[in-house]
């Protein structure tokens, strides 16, 4: 009876060969050392890699808002041929979703995860966030901007987080549909999957 395959080194396929936006990914070191802080850190919740695949990332993180503030910077460094412009946006509206999944979906609770994934196609860029929560519903996000348009419903979206105790803010979900080119939630709402489309290459790049 033959033997299963070895399994790759964790994260070696993150720096293979023949992904032109993975030539600035940071090494197989810097992906476990961002998953896995060093030993004089153990109390910090860890990060687990899923798949370390170049077209396709996937991790568990814990949730808490310093995990988020970890792993945020390293996915956007994948995507190392785009522009400088692009990357920080996309970057921003990753964020938003993150820090509500991790806060609103995971209860900055440290024992829950949030998976997120971050898929790389030619022409196209996607992440996937799900949080452990039961999901919400936009009508009754009377605290968050997204749906509000005039200047007095923002007034009284500020004044409904100060009533409820809520940090200032309420813009994430807004913000990112205004970067990404799809926002689409599932039905319960505690998933949320982010695409943001990509020039096509010229004939030079494609031939590479």
């Amino acid at each position: 009876m033959s033997s299963a395959p070895a399994k790759p080194a964790f994260g070696s396929n993150v720096v293979s060969a023949g992904y032109p936006w993975l030539a600035a990914t940071p090494k197989e070191e810097t992906l476990t050392q961002t998953a896995h802080p060093s030993p004089g850190k153990s109390k910090v919740p860890q990060i687990e890699v899923i798949s370390a695949e170049p077209h396709w990332i996937e991790l568990l993180i814990p949730c808490t808002r310093d995990a988020a503030e970890r792993i945020q910077p390293f996915l956007t460094k994948l995507d190392a041929d785009l522009s400088d412009d692009l990357r920080r946006t996309v970057g921003i509206a990753l964020r938003e979703l993150l820090q509500n999944a991790i806060e609103w979906g995971g209860q900055l609770d440290p024992s829950r995860k949030v998976r997120v994934a971050h898929l790389r196609f030619p022409r196209m860029l996607l992440y996937h966030i799900s949080d452990p929560g039961p999901g919400f519903s936009f009508q009754n996000l009377r605290h968050a901007v997204v749906g509000h348009s005039a200047p007095e419903e923002f007034a009284e979206v500020a004044l409904k987080r100060d009533d409820l105790g809520i940090r200032p803010g309420g813009y994430g979900i807004a913000l990112s549909q205004a970067i990404a080119d799809e926002l689409v939630y599932n039905e319960a709402q505690n998933e949320v999957v982010l695409i943001k489309y990509l020039a096509r290459p010229s004939a030079a790049e494609s031939s590479r």
